[in-house]
């Protein structure tokens, strides 16, 4: 069963430009379906990394400059929670 949501405390706070708004942890969610055809979308056009990170952007609502900066181990944490909803199958879940 997966998780509704998630929240991953970064080790370190990722900042906008000036440091206007700082972001300690980031809030994801499960995807809907016009932000996964995003990611797929970027994926083909710039690859897996800046895809994701556009998809982590999209649910967490960080925009996608700051998440440039985030750690990689941070990075993988928000990778494996996302990637658990975009292969998602049903069949082996129970629930179907």
């Amino acid at each position: 069963m997966l998780e509704e949501a998630k929240t991953i405390t970064l080790k370190k706070p990722l900042e906008t430009a000036g440091g206007k708004l700082v972001y300690s942890e980031l809030e994801l969610k499960e995807p809907v379906l016009v932000q996964a055809e995003q990611f797929y979308e970027r994926r083909e056009q710039k690859g897996a990394l800046n895809a994701m990170r556009l998809l982590i952007s999209l649910v967490s609502g960080v925009p996608e400059g700051p998440l440039a900066n985030m750690h990689f181990t941070d990075y993988k944490r928000c990778e494996v929670y996302m990637l658990g909803f975009l292969s998602f199958d049903p069949s082996k879940d129970g629930s179907s």
